[in-house]
């Protein structure tokens, strides 16, 4: 089981999942039992996660809060659901030491792609919404500029659409602001910045 075929795998328990995920070679999102593969990226995706995650390192740096990518589980519902997002900040400290699945981040990012666009605004979307830690869900398109950040305020979520990178993001849980140009850093430049 190695090799990450999860199609060999039916349906597996949460402890079996967390077991196998540390020795697969492929990572997969886990939903009640059931284990789905996670693609590959591009180039572009890899970057702009990069890009992400040490600006918000840079900036959250004499904080409590810790930034994660990509290979940090989440844990949506009780047992029952995990995901990786691509970056996400927990400033809770239940997360503080853990070392494999965070419960409670106030921030995900996810870097979509034209495959998994509507998937990351509409079913991702609701399911981290489960998430009652949840504050700011941020989808960034890998190729070009344009993003949808999601907040939550009470229990009303709003959303709000930037295309040009001379704005900054407003991720007030964490009470900083995360300039749109850092997250695009040197990525098509002649594309992006059009």
């Amino acid at each position: 089981m190695r090799n990450g075929n999860a199609a060999s795998l039916k349906k597996m328990s949460v402890e079996a999942y967390i077991a196998f995920e540390e020795t697969a070679d492929v990572r997969h999102e886990y939903y009640d039992g059931i284990l789905t593969p996670m693609p590959g990226t591009t180039t572009y995706h890899n970057q702009i996660c990069g890009n992400i995650y040490i600006a918000l390192r840079i900036i959250l740096k004499n904080t409590f809060c810790k930034v994660f990518m990509e290979n940090v589980k989440v844990q949506i519902e009780g047992k029952k659901e995990y995901t990786y997002p691509d970056v996400l900040v927990t400033c809770d400290p239940r997360d503080l030491n853990k070392q494999y699945i965070i419960e409670h981040p106030s921030v995900i990012f996810e870097v979509s792609s034209p495959s998994t666009k509507v998937y990351d605004k509409t079913d991702k979307f609701i399911r981290f919404r489960k998430i009652k830690t949840l504050m700011h869900y941020i989808v960034v398109n890998s190729e070009k500029v344009d993003i949808e950040i999601y907040t939550k305020t009470g229990n009303e979520w709003t959303s709000e659409s930037f295309t040009d990178d001379k704005s900054d993001l407003d991720l007030s849980a964490l009470n900083i602001k995360l300039p749109i140009s850092e997250i695009y850093d040197d990525i098509l430049e002649g594309d992006k910045k059009n």
